[in-house]
């Protein structure tokens, strides 16, 4: 039996996100669709009597999400001990889904270690109570999310290409409340975005620059991160493409078709205040 195990652990960054209204409880009906990508965290895993993280990040220990997957872990299968390695290169509350991922991809890997079959029903609830984006994590590739985002449908389709990300190393506590709590109803849609872009992706294999993104946080951008559309329509000038934003931001993304081309972009752009990455589609399994 094996005694440590290693997990990469994917980010994803939102094709298309719309909010529907307010659901039960008053949260916020999504519908949405979501690539994950090849950029990822690491997760080292290894069997111990106890718990504890390690991690190339300030987060105190209670906050990091990975310690309260482990707390749910523990509730259900008992004191089944780890010490976790965590390299952080997916920035930290950026809209790429890293914590999300860190959460998912160490749920499977400590079950996997200790060889306990896997409760789908119960990981998926898990997923939920932990964030609205988990479950996703827990097929990679593309999928469609709805309800409150944790209803994860995934979608078989070959994407092929690079996404180059730009992304705001300033951090925004609280930032994807704030942004939630800025919206009104008039900028609710039906999933008309959504549902054309799932059309889309179902009508054959779908080439990235040909995907028509849609975020509804778009419509707030600059209330939300002050100064970043001069920064997008300067980045938008020097690459010659269209800037996204994923989730709730603050990361600008564009697709490129062209290997090629996408790093002599990378390897010119000048992303001023922002970090930038290059990366692709996370392979469909």
């Amino acid at each position: 039996m094996k005694d440590k195990i290693k997990i990469k652990s994917p980010s994803k960054i939102n094709l298309c996100l719309e909010v529907l209204g307010k659901g039960n409880k008053e949260l916020h009906e999504v519908k949405s669709v979501t690539l994950n990508l090849n950029l990822s965290d690491e997760l080292l895993i290894e069997k111990s009597d106890t718990f504890e993280i390690d991690s190339n990040t300030d987060l105190p220990f209670e906050e990091n999400i990975v310690y309260q997957a482990y707390e749910l872990f523990q509730k259900k299968y008992g004191n089944f001990g780890a010490r976790v390695n965590l390299v952080k290169n997916i920035p930290i509350d950026s809209g790429l889904g890293g914590g999300s991922s860190n959460a998912a991809n160490f749920l499977k890997g400590i079950c996997d270690l200790w060889g306990i079959e896997l409760d789908g029903k119960w990981l998926y609830e898990t997923g939920e109570k932990l964030g609205s984006d988990v479950n996703l994590f827990f097929t990679p590739g593309i999928n469609l999310l709805t309800g409150t985002g944790s209803k994860s449908e995934k979608i078989d389709v070959t994407i092929d290409g690079s996404v180059l990300i730009f992304h705001n190393k300033n951090k925004i506590k609280n930032k994807t409340k704030l942004a939630y709590d800025l919206l009104t109803p008039d900028v609710y849609t039906d999933g008309k975005y959504t549902d054309q872009l799932i059309q889309q992706i179902m009508n054959g294999t779908l080439l990235l620059e040909s995907i028509e993104c849609y975020n509804v946080f778009e419509n707030y951008i600059n209330k939300l991160y002050p100064g970043i559309l001069e920064i997008k329509e300067n980045l938008e000038q020097q690459i010659g493409y269209d800037l996204h934003l994923s989730g709730s931001g603050p990361s600008l993304f564009c697709l490129i078709n062209d290997k090629e081309e996408a790093k002599k972009i990378y390897n010119t752009v000048d992303s001023r205040i922002f970090g930038k990455l290059l990366t692709s589609p996370l392979e469909d399994k």
